[in-house]
């Protein structure tokens, strides 16, 4: 009987062990510029999201949307450091964005994700 429950304890720790590993084994998002919830002075010239893993360059994306709608962004590319890329070449005036993105890592499931930040008024 007590080998039964032995067993059975261990067949149910292997499995929380290997759960556990194959969520982990997921990229996520580390840290950006602007950075998530940030009230900024000035219009970003680029958009950059760093990940815990290598993005996948072919599967990578960043859009950003204002009040109007979606602004048009530099082709998204794959930065340095784990990071993706793109210019915002024109100036955003005052108010709230979001970003928006969308990338894979090296189990190459894909994670998408956004965050806002906000241009304030020049005082």
């Amino acid at each position: 009987m007590t080998t039964n429950c032995t067993r059975a304890l261990i067949a149910a720790l292997a499995t929380v062990v290997a759960t556990t590993a194959m969520v982990s084994a997921h990229m996520a998002y580390s840290k950006s510029l602007p950075e998530k919830d940030a009230t900024i002075s000035e219009s970003p010239s680029e958009v950059q999201i760093w990940f815990t893993q290598d993005p996948e360059p072919a599967i990578s994306q960043l859009s950003l949307e204002g009040s109007s709608g979606e602004i048009a962004l530099g082709d998204t590319e794959v930065g340095a450091e784990k990071s993706i890329v793109a210019s915002v070449p024109t100036t955003l005036g005052p108010g709230s964005y979001t970003v928006k993105w969308r990338s894979a890592g090296d189990d190459g499931h894909v994670q998408r994700g956004e965050f806002g930040f906000t241009i304030r008024t020049a005082d």
